[in-house]
This record gives structure tokens, C-alpha cells and sequence, in this order.
């Protein structure tokens, strides 16, 4: 019985493939605190995820001063230091509080999610290590105390420059970073991710090497190819494409377009070369090139031409490897996206080629610290390097912590294909003052503009906050209709019910409207004599006394007489009152037009009123102090103002606006301001306000000039943008104080709910004329 179960285990064994011992190949040993570990070979490191700069809309001197900085602490070190760079995708974390409900908003935003959803939307990665290597080997003393001593010391003197190298990484480059650690199980996980291509926290276990935490999975290897199988999931193939040959001259992100590839991994290693020995080694490395045919001219000539600057101190050299490892669910999908990424790699002058001979030593070699794998290293330039291994990413958003809404609106995908968190919000400290979030939307008729806002507004429902929107020509009308909010019509010419000397009382409301009313009364008629403005003031004081039926401009007018001038201050109020020319605007109605209070979500449509100069100040004056009175309680709001460049196209606006910003920002308010033409702007008294808005959506304008943005500053990346529009897509270009990206706002997705948000003919073809008078109009 012994004897026969020991035979059976031996054919057993024999069936069995030996575990690779995968962690064996891989360099981590263990930690010296939570950022930095200890490599095989004696090195030190820590890794910094990278946020970059977006690639497609920075600007050309941001781009070059990126790369000459990046470039000039590359060297000033030399071989006893290695760099990494892996761009590579992850899952997305939405970070969204959801919309609950049976609400035309909670319709919004489950078929949004589920488009997301299928979409399955991942976020670009940028994770640069910086590697202290130890090239000389250690002179240790044989006994223990003093070994001890001399390995501590070394230890402390090269993490002390390592940490040095990341600081000026962190400060000195203009992006923004943070280190991975083991702790969160970013820094393992990021470990395991190069075995797998998935990218998600790893924890560290209590005994153990870390390269044994970060090797679950097993890898085989075949031709070409090899397999990854992790526990129950399904194995997966995958593929290493090295360089064969470099393009015969680089520039400043030549190879983002193949950062938009899901389940790949971009490695980029570069070891600087000691200024002393780069002559000999760049004739050396050209040599061998010739021989393997894997040089192009004018690198050729690139080299000799660098070695000169090196010894010179204007231009460092170092060893290079790139690889691009894809991964894949089926050997179809594997092919199909190997010959995708080499098209992508030939239209930039660079030569891919599938790795077959050094497969193992070439899949191991992306593992920071790993030097010693890399079998197809070569010389180049460390311009050449920054070139190709560009910091660039597209802006991901702000995640809902450092908002004041504690979330973002909503979700986008970026030109990139990765996922935006689209704010208004600039980031900054939840629990402070709120940061600005006052946005101007500029986009022609027909080209999304009033669709994407409306969105917006159906989205912002999940901050628990109110709307109010300053419409022109029923735009939004449907969309407010479905949100289950309140339609205000201003008519010219029919009272709207608004009084507000029956709301303006006490200190503060009687120097509002003393200094809202003097606006209004010279507008048109001139200044105001001394005695015209005391007897103002003492009107507005009586007025405030008066018991509630009296405080109407019919009672006001009466508090006026000669006070030297004639009657002429008394006509100019007494063209407020009933019988006079505005006597409309402010004339009794059974209720007010407009009511603030009534609805989460208020419009009021300004059309007819747009083009009446003095009665839309009146109106639109006093309409703002009410929504200054309702925002003291900081509730978030969102005020929308469609054709601000007319709403606020006069002198009291252009001299409140400013101030009046500020205050809503502080009371957790943003106002997102709308206009169709940049040269609309520049006509406009509110032009200095509308253009220094921090925060804008600009959609492409073929039909606008160049001339039209100059007061936006924009970079030539995003003025290309701007004008021309991509056939066939909605893209919006969204720009904050901190980045710039190109988003896309495709909503079709959302099928009849994106209708509803439209509005127009189409809505009215769609729900019928009587709409309105149906409460879920969108769902029959």
C-alpha cells in the first residue's frame, strides 16, 4: 500500500508543470519604510503615479518646458541612477452619488451610468520609479557589528540621494504627483499589475519577500507569446512588441497615441551614461546598430553629433529599452491589437517588432530594478528619451473629496478614451470656503451647447441643491418641465407681480435699493443733484416704516415733491409707478412672475426683455438681490444664464458682476454663464468678466476667427481645437485654471430622455404640444 501510493504520486508529478517561481524573477526583496523597498541587487527605489499634462490642448511652451526639465535632471546623474516609466490603463472609479428615485434626473443618470457601464471606462496611469542603484559592489567587514555599520551607512546615503532625485521630481517638473505605498496597496499592486495588466491594490502579507506578495498569478511562455493564469479567472494570452528600429527623428509625446490602449503596457527604462565614457560607448553602440541594421541615418548622426555636446556638458546619453506588452482575452483579440499598436508605432516612423527569442527576458525586464533582464537596451540622447516617455495624460478629473459638493457632476470620456470626473468645481478642501467653480459655456446654435448644459443641470440633482436658469427663447424650457421645476415667462408690457419695496426693508435692503434705484433713475435722466439724493434716501427710509399695503411704487411716487429741481426727480419715480412708462415691471400681478422659493429648480425665460435696456437692469437687478437674500443658507446652487453676453450688457452689471461673483462663490454658488460667439464677448460691457470666468466649456466654431479668443489666451492645441470641428462628434473643450482637455459629450445614448433635455421641435414632435401638463411626459 506505501509502495503503490509513492507510485502514484510519481506519475502524478509527472503530470504536473513546475511552478515557475515566478516571484524568483522579479527584483523586489523588501521594505525599508512604506515608499521606499529594497531591490535583488541591492537598490532603492520609490515609485510617484504621475498626473502629466494633457498632451492635445497644452500649450507648445508648457510641452518643451516639461521635457527640457525632465531633461536636465536626467543629466545631471549618471548610471548609478534608473528610471521607469509604465503608462498603462485602470478600471475607473466613478466616485458618484447617485440619483434616487423615479425622477426625470434619476432616469438621467441610471442611463447614463449604464452607457458608462458598457463603455467600461478606464483612467490612463502614469507611474514613474526612480532607481538608486548600487553599482560597485560593498566592501563589507567580516564581523558582524562592523558589517552592520557599513551596510546601515551606505543604506542611509543612498536613499538620502534617492529621496533628494524624487523631491526635485515632485517640486521641480510642474506635474503633480504622489508616491505609491504599501500600506494602501498601491505599490504591490502596481508590482502584480506588471504580471497581470490589471491594475488594482495588493496588500502586503506579514512574512515573505514582496516579490512573492506581488506574483499570484503564473505565467507560461511559448512562442511569441505567453499566457497568464490568475486563481479561477479565465487565462489570459498576451504579447511583447520591442523596438526594432527608432523613428529617424523624435518630438514631445510621439507615442501618447498609444497610451489609449486598454490592456497594454507602455515600459520605457533609461539608465544615464557617465559623461567620461560616452564616446567610446556611442561608437561602440553605433557599431553594433550597423551590424544589426537597427540604426537610421540620422540618429547616426544624431549620436556622434550628442556625444560631442555630452563631453561638453550640454546633452547626456543613457541605455534605453521600450516595450509595449498587450494583453488579451483570445488569441484573435491578441493579433488584432498587436497589429493595431504597430500601425500606430509606424505612422510615427518607429518599427515594432513582436518579441520571440528574448520573450521571458523581455516580459521581466518591465519590472523596475530589473536591469540586468534587458536584452535589447540602446543608446539615445536623454532629449530622445523625455521624447518618447513624455509626461503626457489627459486631465481625469477631481475626485469627490476634494470637491465642495462632495461629488462630481457627472462622468466623460476624454479624446483619449479615458474617463474625465467633470466638475465645475476647481479642487481644494471640502470642509473650507468653496472653491470657484463660475464657468463660461460658448458654443454656436446646433452645436450641443444648450443640450450638454441642460445635462449638466439634470446631473447637478445629485448634489441635493437647487437650479435657476436665465433662459432665452424656451430653450430649456422642456428640460425644466421634466425636472419638475417652475417656468417663469417675462412679458413686456404684462406686470410681473415683483415688488421690491415690500422686500427691501431694514439696513442692509434699504442701501440695496437706494443703490439700485439711483442706477435705474440716472440710467437715462443723468446724475442726481445732493438734495434729489437726500430726499431719495428719506423716501426709501419712510417706505420702510409703512405698514405692508403702502409699500407699492403707487404709494412711493406720492412721498415725492419739488426739492428745487422742478418735479424731476418726482417724474423719473413716478415712471415707475402705474401710470408710467415702466409701471409694468414692477406692477401688482396676482402673484409674483418669478418665485425663487417655490421649486428646486426655477427658469425664467428673458427673451422679450433682453433687448429693453433699462427694464432688464430693473428686473434682472432685483431678481439677482433675491437669489443673493435665498443663497445665506450656502445650499448648493447652480445658476445658468443663457446669452449672458446681452443679460449683463450694461454699466450696473458691469460694475456689480464682479463682486457679486465673488459673494455667490462664497455662499457655495456657481453660475455658469452661456453665449454662441466669442465676438459676441467682446462687444459686451461684461466683457472683462465673462473672459476672466476661470472655468470654461468651449465648443468647436468653425464659423468663428482666430481673432475672436484672443482675450481666452488659448494655447495652439486648443485653438486648433476650437476651430475646427471634428465631423460627425461632440467634443467640447473644458478649461480650468489647472489643465485643459477635450471631453466628449456624445449623449444620443440616453435615446428620448436626450429629447427631452433637447427641447424644441423635436421635443414638441416627440411629446406633444401639451406636454407640460403631464408630469412624467418623457416616460409615455
Amino acid at each position: 500500500m506505501f509502495l503503490e501510493k509513492e507510485g502514484l504520486r510519481g506519475r502524478a508529478r509527472a503530470l504536473i508543470p513546475a511552478d515557475p517561481k515566478v516571484y524568483t524573477h522579479l527584483p523586489y526583496v523588501i521594505e525599508l519604510d512604506d515608499e521606499v523597498v529594497r531591490t535583488r541587487d541591492n537598490g532603492l527605489m520609490i515609485s510617484l503615479e504621475v498626473t502629466g499634462i494633457d498632451g492635445i490642448t497644452s500649450g507648445s511652451s508648457a510641452i518643451t518646458a516639461l521635457r527640457a526639465g525632465f531633461t536636465h535632471l536626467l543629466d545631471t546623474l549618471d548610471e548609478r541612477f534608473s528610471f521607469y516609466l509604465h503608462r498603462m490603463m485602470r478600471p475607473a472609479q466613478a466616485q458618484l452619488k447617485p440619483i434616487h428615485g423615479q425622477s426625470f434626473a434619476a432616469d438621467i443618470d441610471r442611463a447614463w451610468s449604464s452607457e458608462l457601464q458598457r463603455r467600461n471606462l478606464q483612467e490612463s496611469v502614469l507611474i514613474l520609479t526612480v532607481v538608486r542603484r548600487q553599482v560597485a559592489p560593498l566592501a563589507v567587514p567580516l564581523f558582524g557589528k562592523a558589517a552592520a555599520k557599513v551596510w546601515g551607512e551606505d543604506t542611509d546615503r543612498r536613499l538620502e540621494e534617492l529621496r533628494e532625485v524624487v523631491s526635485i521630481l515632485e517640486t521641480g517638473l510642474g506635474v503633480k504627483s504622489h508616491r505609491l505605498k504599501i500600506s494602501d496597496g498601491s505599490l504591490i499592486g502596481f508590482y502584480a499589475s506588471l504580471l497581470t495588466g490589471e491594475l488594482r491594490a495588493k496588500q502586503r502579507s506579514a512574512f515573505g519577500l514582496i516579490a512573492e506578495d506581488a506574483s499570484d498569478a503564473a505565467i507560461h511562455f511559448g512562442k511569441g507569446q505567453f499566457t497568464v493564469e490568475e486563481g479561477a479567472e479565465t487565462p489570459r494570452v498576451g504579447a511583447v512588441l520591442y523596438v526594432k528600429s527608432y523613428a529617424t527623428s523624435t518630438w514631445p509625446g510621439m507615442l501618447d497615441a498609444l497610451g489609449a490602449s486598454r490592456d497594454t503596457i507602455i515600459t520605457h527604462s533609461y539608465t544615464p551614461i557617465e559623461r567620461g565614457s560616452i564616446t567610446e560607448r556611442v561608437k561602440r553602440r553605433v557599431a553594433q546598430m550597423r551590424a544589426s541594421e537597427d540604426i537610421a541615418a540620422t540618429i547616426e548622426a544624431q549620436l556622434f553629433e550628442a556625444a560631442d555636446k555630452s563631453e561638453s556638458g550640454e546633452l547626456g546619453f543613457g541605455l534605453h529599452q521600450m516595450t509595449i506588452t498587450v494583453f488579451a482575452g483570445d488569441q484573435t483579440a491578441l493579433d488584432t491589437e498587436v497589429a493595431r499598436i504597430r500601425g500606430i508605432a509606424h505612422q510615427n516612423g518607429m518599427r515594432l517588432v513582436r518579441e520571440v527569442t528574448a520573450l521571458e527576458a523581455a516580459f521581466f525586464a518591465m519590472h523596475p530594478g530589473n536591469m540586468d533582464y534587458r536584452a535589447r537596451d540602446m543608446t539615445v540622447s536623454s532629449l530622445n528619451f523625455a521624447d518618447m516617455a513624455a509626461l503626457h495624460a489627459a486631465d481625469t478629473g477631481t475626485e469627490a473629496a476634494r470637491l465642495p459638493w462632495q461629488t462630481p457632476l457627472t462622468l466623460f470620456q476624454t479624446l483619449q478614451g479615458s474617463l474625465h470626473r467633470f466638475s465645475f468645481h476647481e479642487p481644494g478642501d471640502s470642509t473650507a470656503e468653496p472653491t470657484n467653480g463660475h464657468t463660461l459655456v460658448l458654443g454656436k446654435s446646433g452645436g450641443g451647447k444648450t443640450t450638454t448644459v441642460a445635462f449638466l443641470a439634470a446631473q447637478a440633482q445629485r448634489a441635493g441643491g437647487r437650479t435657476i436658469i436665465f433662459d432665452k427663447e424656451a430653450g430649456l424650457k422642456m428640460a425644466v418641465r421634466a425636472l419638475g421645476g417652475r417656468y417663469a415667462e417675462i412679458r413686456a408690457g404684462r406686470p410681473t407681480g415683483l415688488n421690491p419695496l415690500a422686500t427691501e426693508s431694514g439696513e442692509r435692503g434699504e442701501a440695496w435699493f437706494l443703490d439700485w434705484l439711483v442706477a435705474l433713475l440716472e440710467q437715462r435722466s443723468g446724475p442726481m443733484t445732493p438734495l434729489q439724493s437726500e430726499a431719495l434716501k428719506s423716501a426709501i427710509s419712510q417706505n420702510g416704516k409703512a405698514r405692508e399695503g403702502l409699500r407699492n411704487f403707487r404709494a412711493f411716487q406720492e412721498l415725492f415733491g419739488d426739492v428745487g429741481d422742478g418735479l424731476d426727480l418726482a417724474q423719473r419715480i413716478s415712471e415707475w409707478g402705474p401710470e408710467g412708462r415702466y409701471g409694468w415691471v414692477f406692477g401688482e400681478a396676482a402673484e409674483p412672475v418669478v418665485d425663487f422659493t417655490s421649486h428646486d429648480v426655477t427658469a425664467v425665460d428673458l427673451t422679450e426683455i433682453l433687448d429693453l435696456g433699462t427694464e432688464r437692469t430693473a428686473i434682472l437687478g432685483y431678481l439677482f438681490r433675491r437669489i443673493e437674500m435665498l443663497i445665506e443658507e450656502k445650499r448648493p446652487t447652480l445658476i445658468l444664464i443663457d446669452e449672458a453676453w446681452k443679460v449683463l450688457d450694461d454699466e450696473y452689471f458691469a460694475k456689480k458682476l464682479a463682486e457679486w461673483l465673488v459673494t455667490a462663490r462664497k455662499k457655495n454658488v456657481v453660475v455658469v454663464m452661456m453665449t454662441q460667439f466669442p465676438s459676441q464677448i467682446r462687444g459686451s460691457k461684461a466683457r472683462s468678466i465673462l473672459e476672466a470666468l476661470p472655468n470654461q466649456l468651449l465648443f468647436p466654431n468653425g464659423e468663428a476667427a482666430s481673432a475672436d479668443y484672443d482675450g481666452f489666451r488659448l494655447t495652439d492645441g486648443e485653438m486648433d481645437f476650437v476651430m475646427s470641428p471634428i465631423p460627425g462628434q461632440r467634443m467640447v473643450l473644458s478649461r480650468t485654471p489647472r489643465s485643459s482637455t477635450v471631453l466628449n459629450v456624445d449623449l444620443k445614448a440616453l435615446g428620448p430622455l436626450l429629447t427631452a433635455l433637447g427641447g424644441g421641435q423635436a421635443g414638441l414632435n416627440a411629446f406633444g404640444a401639451d406636454y407640460a401638463s403631464r408630469p412624467k411626459f418623457w416616460k409615455e
